[in-house]
């Protein structure tokens, strides 16, 4: 049995290490994850930029990182590293931080998954709500358990599992797994004034307005230093029975299947009869 491995947090994360040597003491395992920190990014992939990979040494399996999102690692190594390799699971975490709902939309995690769903393989995306070394250990032992169970096969078609596991400790241990629909909540977002600007990758940076920007010009005639603003907020409460953001509140696990199909059904039907 062969199983990729990836996550959005980079081959240097904790979290990845521990899946890959769970993973390989069940599989045949290859990890393919990006270079760098790739939280947020969605299922974003490069295609007006070139990708560069490299080996990575003291893994416990074969393992290289690729400097793009998420879903470029599975795409290039589904189409370029492991192209002769044919994978029965592709597995994407443990991300540190829960990937329930609406959440699952904006995260790499998921992302990655989604990308080896479109290709018709399994897929599933492991994520704690809140890092601990009991978390973790109980996400990659239910991981351990699928693979020796096979579970993950008479998966759909683009069908893609979301496992998100609540916080975790001796005291207070996980109830279990329940399977979930996806909830729609919302999150209450709001923007705060940073007190240093960051780029993407977190590194400190300094925007400029001035008379020879080819995009303000028309802005500003003198340099000046833009303020920068931090995104701040957390998801809306009271979710519904029976989601997998509930379930997460209630103490369970939660797995969620989701489909890369995106017709709504209802307002097909409803558009077809009107138009």
């Amino acid at each position: 049995m062969n199983v990729l491995v990836t996550n959005d947090d980079g081959i240097t994360a904790y979290n990845l290490l521990a899946l890959a040597k769970a993973v390989s003491q069940c599989a045949n395992t290859r990890v393919v994850a990006p270079q760098c920190e790739q939280s947020g990014v969605g299922h974003g992939f490069s295609y007006y930029r070139s990708l560069h990979y490299a080996p990575v040494e003291n893994f416990p399996c074969e393992a290289f990182w690729v400097d793009g999102t998420p879903a470029d690692c599975i795409k290039f190594g589904l189409k370029h590293i492991y192209k002769d390799m044919h994978f029965d699971l592709i597995v994407s975490g443990v991300n540190n931080g829960d990937n329930a709902g609406v959440a699952s939309f904006y995260s790499g995690t998921v992302g990655a998954a989604r990308e080896a769903a479109l290709w018709g393989l399994p897929a599933i995306a492991v994520s704690l709500q809140k890092q601990s070394d009991d978390a973790l250990d109980y996400a990659v032992k239910w991981v351990q358990k699928i693979l020796k169970e096979k579970s993950f096969i008479g998966m759909p078609k683009q069908t893609l599992w979301n496992f998100n596991v609540p916080p975790c400790s001796p005291e207070n241990p996980c109830k279990g797994v329940r399977v979930a629909t996806t909830s729609t909540n919302m999150f209450v977002d709001y923007y705060v004034e940073a007190e240093e600007s960051k780029d993407y990758l977190g590194n400190k940076t300094t925007y400029l307005v001035n008379e020879d920007s080819r995009y303000n010009s028309q802005l500003s005639a003198q340099s000046s230093k833009l303020k920068a603003y931090d995104l701040r907020g957390h998801k809306a409460e009271n979710a519904r029975e029976g989601t997998d953001d509930w379930w997460l509140e209630q103490g369970y696990a939660s797995l969620s299947p989701q489909s890369v199909d995106l017709t709504d059904e209802q307002e097909y039907k409803r558009l077809k009869e009107l138009l």
